[in-house]
């Protein structure tokens, strides 16, 4: 692969508002403090906020250095509406425009996003050797792909030479049903890109009553989970927020989080959960109740 790539990654999911409206500048000030503090992985998409949240990554990165670039192709929104394309110009198309968006000449990652069942075929034969001559061309340093369905997860990173795997909200405190892949992952040493580690905000939020859960309103059974969660964090006197990141980081196959940013204030919160010291009784108590799968790694183990 030949990409030293650092271990928190500024995602942009958020831009242009996901639940609520983010102004650009906000978002180009927290893009600029990420990278003087070190977070200098930023991960976008063209449909995020619907072509604008690369278009504001690009102006916010415009005449800097200082940084690694991925996004997605095969995913685009056109009129407010999500398109997919897996065919060679619908691919080049996808890419072209994230270039014209971005104002760069090239992009470190590409990830195939959310890739689909049906198009299967269509992703082996030419989807990925579309991006492999990107790649030998120079135009990306190394391809991924990025979803949050675990059976897709399993089946292209076993069907195609992947730098990277991109994998969403399947291994979290609510749902380690990813285990067995990172386990596999980590043996094949493809390293994983890990989002959604806040289930789209109820680990960070807690149980409010407006808590989200996989973009909608929290179930009820979630609800209740999370507080179970919450009873033991607060034996432990440990941020439930906290004990979300450094769980997901534990494990030796992902390589990198994803954490979605959308402000100078959410980035340095975000941030100070990895300094949080964490009990090993705090992980024992989870893995006695169940919370959490026994066989996660976790810091005791």
């Amino acid at each position: 692969m030949g990409l030293s790539l650092p271990p928190i990654a500024f995602g942009t999911g958020s831009f242009r508002g996901l639940y609520r409206e983010v102004p650009d500048d906000e978002a180009i000030e927290a893009l600029h403090v990420a990278l003087e503090r070190g977070v200098t992985l930023i991960d976008t998409a063209p449909w995020y906020g619907a072509f604008q949240a690369e278009d504001i990554v690009g102006k916010a990165l415009r005449g800097r250095s200082d940084f690694l670039i991925s996004t997605k192709a095969c995913l685009w929104s056109v009129n407010g509406e999500a398109v997919r394309g897996y065919h060679r110009d619908e691919v080049l198309w996808s890419f072209e425009g994230s270039l014209k968006r971005l104002g760069m000449a090239k992009v470190d990652v590409l990830h195939i996003h959310d890739p689909i069942e049906e198009a299967y075929t269509l992703i082996l034969d030419e989807t990925y050797p579309t991006l492999a001559e990107l790649k030998a061309q120079g135009l990306i340093g190394a391809i991924s792909i990025g979803t949050g369905t675990l059976a897709a997860a399993q089946r292209y990173a076993a069907a195609l030479p992947l730098d990277y795997v991109m994998l969403a909200g399947r291994y979290t405190l609510l749902d380690q049903s990813a285990l067995p892949l990172l386990n596999e992952l980590h043996t094949r040493g493809i390293p994983v890109w890990s989002a959604g580690i806040y289930s789209t905000g109820i680990l960070a939020t807690g149980s409010t009553s407006s808590a989200k859960y996989n973009y909608s309103t929290a179930p009820p059974q979630v609800v209740e989970q999370v507080r179970q969660l919450e009873h033991v964090c607060a034996r432990h006197s440990v941020p439930l927020k906290a004990a979300a990141a450094q769980f997901v980081r534990q494990h030796p196959a992902i390589h990198t989080l994803v954490l979605g940013i959308e402000s100078v204030v959410q980035l340095i919160d975000t941030l100070s959960t990895f300094d949080v010291s964490i009990p090993a009784e705090f992980w024992h108590d989870l893995k006695a109740l169940n919370l959490i799968d026994p066989a996660s790694p976790t810091p005791e183990t």
